[in-house]
């Protein structure tokens, strides 16, 4: 059976980054995505493929870029979102 492919969004750091890493060393393939592939260079430098992505753009240019992830391998087997941001304040504050 082939190693699976995962792709992992917000792969520049955090969960991310260190689930990224430990499939990379169990031989998996990784397609790692992030807002800048600037911050994915341990990644790459680990056998990773990256590509940029950010998650709050439009369902079609999502399309397109899980498409080019897709074309990659011709699948994908993990999908692992952990893009995502922090938003600090109070309460009463947040919107």
């Amino acid at each position: 059976m082939p190693e699976p492919v995962w792709l992992i969004t917000g792969a520049s750091s955090g969960f991310g980054k260190e689930i990224a890493l430990t499939a990379l060393q169990r031989g998996h393939k990784v397609i790692a995505v992030a807002r800048s592939t600037s911050k994915l260079g341990a990644l790459k430098d680990a056998g990773a493929d990256v590509l940029s992505l950010d998650v709050t753009k439009s369902l079609d240019e999502l399309k397109e870029h899980v498409a080019q992830a897709q074309s990659k391998y011709g699948r994908i087997d993990i999908l692992v979102n952990s893009a995502g941001y922090v938003l600090e304040a109070a309460v009463e504050e947040a919107r």
